[in-house]
């Protein structure tokens, strides 16, 4: 199960680095000018544009609840010996 939450966590990320770079590539391929695509990429990824950082905040929740999750297992799992019947 950690090795499936990890290859997730993985491609989910990946996934979303894929779209951002897929999305300022289009920025560029869609504006009249190079200044103008830049001009849109900058105006996307600001760090003043809240509604742009929420949604990715939002498409990453799945990865980050799974990271979480998966740390949460590996802690459990930390203080167990291959056998727990062999300590009765």
């Amino acid at each position: 199960m950690d090795k499936a939450l990890l290859w997730f966590v993985r491609i989910w990320v990946g996934l979303i680095v894929s779209l951002n770079v897929v999305a300022i590539v289009g920025f560029f391929a869609v504006a009249p000018t190079f200044s103008q695509g830049w001009t849109d990429v900058r105006d996307t990824y600001t760090p003043l544009n809240v509604a742009s950082w929420a949604v990715e905040l939002i498409i990453l929740s799945p990865a980050i609840g799974a990271y979480y999750w998966l740390q949460h297992r590996q802690k459990r799992n930390a203080g167990e010996t291959e056998f727990p019947s062999a300590n009765l």
